[in-house]
């Protein structure tokens, strides 16, 4: 698992964007919503979003208005607008570094629709459950389903992302365990955010970053927090946010890290 020089340079950015309050042209990360923006009869590249002081735009602007290295496009299931394969492949191709996330679940029928890029990660989400031994319920089966999509992905030569979401009930044990059980398959990188605004939760997950992830992969899931929950404090996090400084320069090799 690596962190490459061109998502490396699109994180500088980031954090460089955030270092200067983010003008509304350059949110550190830009969030897209398929629900309103990948359907058909969409402007090209129109993207829609709540905010672009927490990382996303206005409605009816165009993605090249904005700056932002890195591109997010979530929703309740992406896979599930006909429109949104040709739009990340347009998003990926213009040179900006692209993370859908998915279930999973409909990959298997869509991805013969998207094209391999090295700007384009399927990040699964996993919301870190780890059911009891006897409860074979619908959370085995969502771990189980977004697994199966990693390795699908991998396959057929995409980049793939974990993310983990962590529950305010989560036992100690299962973000960690989650953590092992998906590294097997190789996966390109990991993310972990909380699911809730909590402060305690909040502490909880800078320990499993701090544990579990490199130091890029921790900042990036930093970044992405504050487009899933954007209205979280930030006054207590700890995790180091200036742009990349000439003293990490060999903290940031291609291929240094895992993640």
């Amino acid at each position: 698992m690596t962190f490459s020089l061109r998502l490396t340079a699109d994180l500088a950015l980031a954090l460089a964007a955030r270092a200067i309050s983010a003008k509304p042209s350059y949110p550190p990360i830009l969030r897209l919503s398929p629900d309103i923006n990948f359907q058909a009869g969409s402007p090209p590249l129109a993207i829609s979003s709540q905010d672009a002081g927490n990382g996303s735009s206005q409605s009816g602007a165009l993605v090249p208005r904005y700056r932002s290295p890195i591109l997010w496009i979530a929703s309740s299931e992406p896979l599930d607008y006909p429109e949104v394969a040709r739009f990340t492949n347009a998003l990926a191709a213009s040179g900006r570094s692209v993370f859908l996330e998915t279930s999973g679940a409909s990959l298997k029928r869509r991805l013969h629709e998207f094209q391999p890029s090295s700007r384009f990660y399927f990040t699964v989400r996993f919301n870190g459950v780890d059911p009891l031994p006897d409860h074979n319920n619908a959370c085995d089966e969502a771990r189980r389903v977004g697994i199966e999509a990693i390795r699908m992905a991998r396959l057929a030569g995409f980049l793939t992302c974990a993310h983990l979401v962590v529950r305010p009930d989560a036992e100690d044990h299962e973000v960690p365990d989650l953590h092992a059980e998906i590294s097997k398959f190789d996966v390109d990188g990991f993310l972990i955010t909380r699911a809730a605004l909590n402060l305690d939760l909040g502490k909880g997950v800078l320990q499993l970053r701090r544990r579990l992830l490199t130091r890029r992969w921790a900042l990036l899931s930093d970044l992405i927090e504050s487009v899933t929950l954007p209205e979280a404090s930030r006054e207590h996090r700890q995790i180091e946010r200036s742009p990349l400084s000439e003293s990490h320069r060999d903290n940031f090799e291609e291929g240094a890290e895992a993640g």
